[in-house]
């Protein structure tokens, strides 16, 4: 045990920024966590994990996947603009609130700490607005329960030209407890600066969304009083039809025949059921992560409009997980590659590997020293990694433009299908396109520039994939029609799937 906690000093005191040769994007993230991974045989002992070498790079592995946290307390920047930005925010809560009146009391106890929407300081609907020359709307619509839902459409900036038919459109499903729809401007910014027209919202139960159905109490309703299933999977339906119908101020540039759905934790789970459920749905994005579905279950998981209702599995899903849920904590053993409800996701590859057997094209990327919050900003609370949110907007972009805009990216010179099966270093399409940054987010500090955003051009594809969990693909090259597997991206897809780490 003393010789254990010896390495794991020695890996932490030794752990500085520029350790590694190959120079990153952004100063003050750590190379080291996303160099090249060489596979370690772990020597396991009645279960333990005994080899020194595997031992530190689990260790710095630990280490990474914090990082974010660290960077936000050293920043001065990130400091004065997550006060300003939650006190603005708290106001505008209660505002709200007040406005809405008593019949529509707002979801969730957590809602009533100060400054908990204020998620990512830098990325507030008004300085995207003014950076982008996109715009933002607030919009209410009513979930089939009668809860009164609260949400924002986001609208692509001028810039981003009209296709004829409209703009493909994405809606995003937040995770429970602490995750409103604040959370995942991250996605929402970047997506509609390429052009996609998108809808956040707080679920039902949850941010500025009612707390209650109307109605209903726990034996007439589903669902009560909240953080169930239900809320987040017909929350998911039903922002997808407010979405697709005239009350939409964004219906008339909206291409109704490209619509999809991303999600995260619980918001995963839920277009998970939803997109395959509901024939209007092109793709799916399940951050963290995706769950099987079984098509005879529809019914019990979401009521979908007639007109509407699928009977086969039909929708091309990405999942993406993590090593980590929300404790960073050692592997003494060694993972599951196929993860487990203990770490690397709550449902690990199952929800990949079920499409794949399908035939249908899905793909699983699982985040080096990512954690659950990866998807998530929450401020100075609960570990998550400085990069894997940029990872995961690369890998979700790919993703719509190959299976929601049938390929093509007018603003990205890589197909999307290479981005989705490149073993080479990442593209700029997470950081900027032709028609400015897209990562404007926070990041590091730097005493003259003040706070530089997260960018991730240049870095190795391998060197965000986890060592210790699989990723992999079954998709159909759009140039050939041929269908292409992958047991391991990180291994370099070889014929069969190697042992891990």
């Amino acid at each position: 045990m003393r010789t254990r906690l010896a390495l794991v000093a020695l890996a932490l005191a030794t752990m500085v920024p520029g350790a590694a040769a190959d120079p990153l994007p952004t100063a003050g993230v750590d190379a080291r966590c996303f160099a090249p991974a060489t596979r370690i045989d772990p020597q396991v002992v009645n279960g333990v994990v005994t080899n020194p070498a595997w031992i530190a790079r689990d260790a710095l592995n630990q280490y990474c996947a914090t990082l974010r946290l660290r960077d936000q307390a050293a920043s001065p920047a990130y400091g004065t603009a997550n006060v300003t930005e939650g006190a603005a925010l708290y106001a505008a809560q209660a505002q709200e609130q007040a406005a809405d009146g008593p019949g529509h009391v707002h979801g969730g106890v957590t809602t009533l700490v100060p400054g908990s929407q204020a998620a990512d300081p830098f990325r507030t609907t008004e300085a995207w607005s003014k950076a982008t020359g996109g715009t933002v709307t607030r919009v209410t619509f009513t979930s089939t329960d009668g809860a009164q839902l609260h949400g924002h459409l986001w609208m692509p900036p001028k810039a981003a030209k009209k296709p004829a038919a409209g703009y493909p459109g994405i809606v995003i499903t937040d995770g429970s407890v602490q995750a409103y729809e604040q959370l995942y401007y991250w996605a929402a910014q970047g997506l509609a600066q390429y052009g996609y027209e998108v809808l956040t919202y707080d679920v039902q139960g949850q941010g500025d969304s009612d707390l209650l159905p109307a109605h209903c109490t726990p034996a007439s309703c589903t669902g009560v009083p909240y953080q169930q299933n239900e809320n987040f999977y017909q929350g998911a339906e039903d922002s997808l039809s407010w979405f697709d119908s005239a009350h939409n101020p964004g219906y008339r540039t909206l291409d109704r025949s490209r619509l999809a759905i991303a999600g995260h934790s619980l918001g995963a789970a839920a277009v998970s059921w939803v997109g395959q459920c509901d024939s209007r749905v092109k793709a799916i994005v399940a951050w963290d992560d995706l769950s099987p579905v079984t098509m005879a279950d529809c019914p019990k998981n979401v009521s979908v409009p007639k007109a509407f209702r699928a009977t086969k599995l039909h929708t091309p899903a990405l999942a993406t997980t993590n090593d980590y849920e929300f404790n960073v904590q050692p592997a003494t053993a060694v993972p599951d590659p196929h993860g487990d409800a203990n770490a690397g996701g709550l449902n690990g590859d199952a929800g990949y590997l079920s499409l794949a057997k399908a035939g249908i094209d899905s793909e699983l990327v699982s985040f080096r020293n990512g954690t659950h919050l990866t998807y998530s900003y929450i401020p100075l609370v609960l570990p998550s990694n400085q990069l894997s949110e940029r990872f995961a907007f690369s890998w979700t972009l790919a993703w719509f433009d190959r299976y929601v805009r049938g390929g093509a990216d007018p603003y990205t010179p890589m197909a999307a299908f290479d981005r989705l099966t490149n073993l080479g270093r990442y593209d700029g399409s997470a950081d900027a396109n032709r028609l400015g940054t897209v990562s404007i987010g926070a990041g590091t500090w730097d005493p003259v520039k003040g706070n530089v955003p997260y960018l991730i051009r240049g870095i190795p594809v391998t060197g965000s994939l986890s060592f210790y969990y699989y990723s992999g693909y079954r998709l159909t090259d759009p140039r050939t029609g041929v269908v292409r597997t992958c047991t391991d991206l990180l291994a370099h897809c070889p014929r069969v799937a190697p042992a891990t780490p």
